[in-house]
C-alpha cells in the first residue's frame, strides 16, 4: 500500500459536477468550449450561431471577434506567413538548406497561425449569417 496521506476534503478534491466541486480559475482544457456553450445557452442561441468566444478571460487586451476583425487580421498574418515562406525560398536558394533552417521554425509558426485565423474567421462568419438569418443579436459579455 502507499503512503501517501489522503486527500484532504474540500474544493479542490471533488469532481467536476459533485457537490463541493468549485473551479480553480485558470482555463485549462476546454475552458473556453465550455465558456461559448454557456454564453450561447444563456442568449438562446446555438453554439454555431454564437461563434467563436467573445469574452476576455486571459487576454491583456480586449479581443477582436467580429468577422470583420477577424478578417483583417488573418489577412496580416497571411502577408507575413508569405514573407517568411519567401525569405525561407530565397535562404535555400543562395545558400543552401543550412542558412534557410533559420527561417523554418518562424514559416511554419506563421503557417499554422495562418491557418487558425482564417478557421475563426470561418466559423465567426457563419455564425454571423446563422444570427442575421434568424434576426438575432448578439450580446457580447463583459
Amino acid at each position: 500500500m502507499s503512503n501517501r496521506p489522503k486527500k484532504p476534503a474540500g474544493s479542490h478534491s471533488a469532481a467536476p459536477g459533485q457537490p463541493g466541486y468549485a473551479p480553480s480559475g485558470r482555463p485549462g482544457k476546454g475552458y473556453y468550449k465550455s465558456q461559448v456553450e454557456r454564453e450561447a445557452f444563456r442568449q438562446g442561441m446555438t453554439v454555431e450561431e454564437y461563434g467563436v468566444y467573445k469574452g476576455s478571460a486571459g487576454s491583456a487586451v480586449k479581443p477582436v471577434n467580429s468577422a470583420g476583425g477577424l478578417l483583417v487580421i488573418s489577412l496580416i498574418i497571411s502577408v507575413f506567413s508569405g514573407i517568411s515562406a519567401v525569405a525561407f525560398v530565397i535562404l535555400w536558394v543562395q545558400d543552401g538548406f543550412g542558412a534557410a533552417a533559420r527561417v523554418l521554425v518562424p514559416m511554419l509558426l506563421a503557417a499554422g497561425f495562418t491557418v487558425w485565423s482564417w478557421s475563426y474567421f470561418v466559423r465567426e462568419r457563419k455564425a454571423e449569417k446563422l444570427r442575421k438569418g434568424r434576426g438575432i443579436t448578439l450580446v457580447r459579455p463583459e
